[in-house]
């Protein structure tokens, strides 16, 4: 008996028999010699080690376990190289070094670039030249060769079977014949015969075909080969992608359709699997090609709107800068006309952008060129350079991250009407009794379409409006009282409810202005020429009180003193960096301690020339209880709310973050303000150059922060003490806690030897420095409400 078995058995048999024998080739089938008669497969062998595909690199090979899906080969390159990329010729994953797998590689070598294949189209099939090894004349890639081979050995194989089991039959039908014709045992035969026909159906045949699985397959013909109509819905949609994609036809023509296979042969086989799904994939990138087309005709549009709309702003932006050089020219040709006449020119009432600042300051000549671009650019934008902007372009870099911060909030998409912004900044504004701020947004309110009538005064503006009063009271005057419930009365269901993201644009809008407010009174901002009804001018007076010579303080014995205050403030600032290099550290007790004693003290500091500003009309009726104001965070006999420690919830790992998810590009242009005004230097104090100022930034920003109520942990509060004088004090602590009271003799007392635009620094460091302590303590309420 002849027994055709798998690898591993073959070998066990042949060393039962004969151990000097040498093992068969890796991935055959092994005959065992000796054993004569019936051919069979041993099924269970052939299902513990079957024949399969290299995942890889798609060659067949025997599994020696389920796991083991890769050749042997493979798993040592893998071990060598990593898992390998699909090449780019055949697509098969089996390129470990470079982009091609080996067998591309030697191909391209040996006969040149590839070329495309008839079957499957891809670039991907070597020309031998040599037509005796193409294919049924065609050239095929290595996949589609061995396909075609394995569905022509197997057709082959079948009709091999078929006419075998035909012959069978005739033999046996051909023996009975023979019995029948004989005369002696005719009776006999006759009854033998009819038993023979009787039990021919049952027997099975002689010779067994065997299926390419290894089963036992009937030689009936109609068994072979069943009607299409019992083929699998695979084998249909492989013979139409086979149609489709322009495959070889097998010699079928000779005796066999190819939908007449057997359906375990046709998905048996290994590289026609794919032919199906490249079909699909090629739909789907036809699809995919037509919508790119589309999207490219879009963008192109878009584009050509762009350009016109780039076009368009740039001839806008050119003829408003034409239009204000040529204001500027008949300005300085009409006050040459009339200097020749010896005319008196008439000088603004307030003097210039700044009742305490003198407009030479904040127009010299030597920066004026590094301003002009920030000037036109807020000139384009809102048709005009107001006052606050004059200022603060004594600091161009923060102008810049203000102008475009303020720009995002009031004029960019958000989840606010633009009125309503407008109407906002105004609510935000009268708390401190701005009337600058709160005539500028009025005008601004009308012009992008709000509602006169809320003007006549808070009363006459929209309920949910006018829920914002208490939240506005409190951050103006008192953040450290607002709670989660504050928060919670606002987004409360129900006709007038706010939403969190419009909630939080409001928030961020009512802090803006109330620290911009601060920011005005701080630097004597005067009012714009149309708020007064008109340019007020009066004739030039030098020997009166708003004279800026008058008001400096700096001559006579007043200028030794501040020479005197000036190298002080130097040497305990030179002290300070030294003790902090000497002394091991504060503990956090003694840290404490400090703070504590810098809160009480802050009682201690109050204006000594507090201005009666009785409040206008068209600032009071946007004030609901106006006796509502800053209340020191500690006072003596009361209870104190805890302290706000800045490490529990920092702008950095809290702040950012929520209002970044939830009113997206403000927070980095928030972040990206504080941090420009925090570092701004120039390296000098007053009339010293080369000056590490860090330390005195560091100490007038916490010292803000302290008046509210919030303590930085790692940082040593007798510092403030040190570097921050008395009269200083006093001025940060007005313009930050109760704005209109300020005047121009806190101004004039506090650094009389620095320059005008380092005291605008100082009111610059205060807007921020508040800004950043009621967002805080806000977005903490926010953050307790959403948690």
């Amino acid at each position: 008996m002849q027994i055709t078995a798998c690898l591993g058995c073959a070998w066990d048999l042949q060393m039962s028999s004969c151990p000097s024998s040498r093992p068969p080739t890796a991935g055959t089938r092994a005959t065992i010699p000796g054993l004569r008669g019936k051919r069979v497969h041993m099924k269970e062998c052939r299902i513990a080690h079957p024949i399969v595909k290299c995942t890889y690199c798609r060659t067949e090979f025997q599994q020696e376990s389920k796991t083991n899906t890769i050749c042997k080969k493979c798993a040592q390159n893998v071990k060598l190289y990593g898992t390998p990329k699909p090449c780019q010729y055949c697509n098969i994953i089996a390129a470990f070094i470079g982009n091609k797998c080996q067998r591309c590689t030697n191909s391209e070598k040996k006969y040149g670039p590839p070329h495309s294949c008839e079957q499957c189209k891809q670039q991907c099939a070597f020309d031998r030249k040599d037509d005796r090894k193409k294919v049924d004349g065609k050239l095929l890639c290595w996949l589609c060769t061995l396909s075609y081979k394995r569905v022509l050995q197997k057709t082959k194989e079948q009709c091999k079977h078929l006419s075998s089991s035909s012959r069978a039959s005739l033999q046996e039908k051909e023996q009975y014949s023979r019995l029948s014709s004989g005369s002696h045992y005719n009776s006999q035969k006759t009854l033998s015969t009819s038993s023979i026909q009787n039990e021919i159906p049952k027997k099975k045949p002689k010779f067994d075909a065997i299926s390419a699985n290894g089963d036992s397959v009937p030689s009936s013909p109609e068994m072979l080969c069943p009607p299409i109509q019992s083929a699998p819905s695979t084998l249909a949609q492989w013979a139409a992608s086979q149609q489709s994609l322009g495959a070889h036809h097998c010699p079928v023509s000779q005796g066999t359709d190819i939908l007449n296979f057997s359906p375990d042969l046709a998905l048996d086989s290994p590289g026609t699997d794919h032919f199906v799904i490249i079909a699909q994939l090629k739909e789907e990138v036809a699809t995919l090609k037509k919508m790119l087309h589309q999207k490219d005709q879009m963008i192109l549009e878009k584009e050509k709107k762009i350009t016109e709309l780039k076009a368009d702003l740039q001839y806008q932006e050119s003829q408003m800068r034409a239009k204000m050089n040529q204001m500027e020219k008949t300005h300085k040709e009409v006050m040459e006309q009339l200097q020749d006449r010896g005319i008196k020119i008439p000088r603004q009432l307030g003097g210039g952008p700044s009742a305490f600042i003198p407009v030479e300051e904040i127009l010299r000549e030597g920066v004026e060129s590094s301003r002009r671009q920030l000037f036109i650019e807020a000139f384009v934008s809102a048709g005009r350079v107001d006052n606050i902007t004059m200022v603060m372009g004594l600091h161009p870099q923060y102008l810049s991250s203000f102008w475009k911060t303020q720009y995002l909030l009031l004029r960019m998409d958000g989840p606010l009407p633009y009125h309503k912004r407008h109407y906002i900044a105004i609510m935000a504004a009268a708390r401190h009794q701005c009337s600058y701020l709160v005539g500028l947004h009025m005008g601004e309110f009308l012009q992008v379409g709000g509602n006169p009538a809320w003007l006549q005064g808070l009363h006459c503006a929209p309920q949910k409006l006018r829920n914002l009063n208490e939240i506005n009271k409190l951050l103006a005057h008192r953040p450290w009282l607002i709670t989660k419930e504050h928060i919670e009365a606002l987004l409360k269901t129900g006709e007038n409810s706010w939403s969190l993201a419009e909630l939080v644009q409001a928030l961020v809008l009512l802090t803006h202005y109330h620290s911009l407010a601060s920011f005005v009174f701080g630097c004597g901002i005067n009012p714009e020429a149309e708020q007064d009804g008109g340019p007020g001018c009066r004739p030039p007076s030098p020997h009166g009180d708003s004279s800026p010579a008058s008001d400096d303080g700096v001559g006579g014995s007043g200028g030794k003193d501040a020479m005197r205050d000036v190298e002080v403030l130097m040497e305990r600032m030179k002290l300070l960096q030294e003790s902090q290099l000497e002394e091991e550290g504060v503990t956090q007790e003694e840290m404490a301690t400090r703070f504590e004693l810098e809160k009480t003290e802050s009682l201690l500091v109050a204006p000594s020339d507090i201005a009666d500003h009785s409040l206008q009309s068209n600032v009071l009726c946007f004030v609901e209880d106006p006796e509502f104001g800053y209340k020191d965070f500690t006072r003596r006999g009361e209870q104190a709310p805890p302290t706000f420690r800045a490490q529990d919830y920092t702008w950095e790992d809290h702040g950012y973050s929520l209002i970044n998810r939830l009113y997206p590009d403000v927070g980095q242009l928030l972040d990206e303000k504080f941090q420009v005004v925090y570092n701004l230097t120039y390296n000098t104090i007053a009339m010293h150059c080369g000056v590490d100022t860090s330390m005195l930034r560091r100490a007038i920003w916490n010292y803000v922060h302290c008046v509210f109520g919030i303590r930085y942990d790692d940082y040593d509060y007798g510092e403030v003490n040190q570097l921050l004088e008395r009269s200083l004090k006093i001025y940060i602590k007005t313009v930050a806690c109760y704005p209109e009271k300020t005047t121009k003799r806190m101004y004039t007392q506090f650094w009389r030897h620095f320059k005008h635009s380092e005291k605008v620094h100082v009111n610059l460091l205060l807007l921020e420095a508040r800004m950043q302590a009621a967002l805080l303590y806000a977005l903490r309420a926010v953050t307790r409400y959403m948690t």
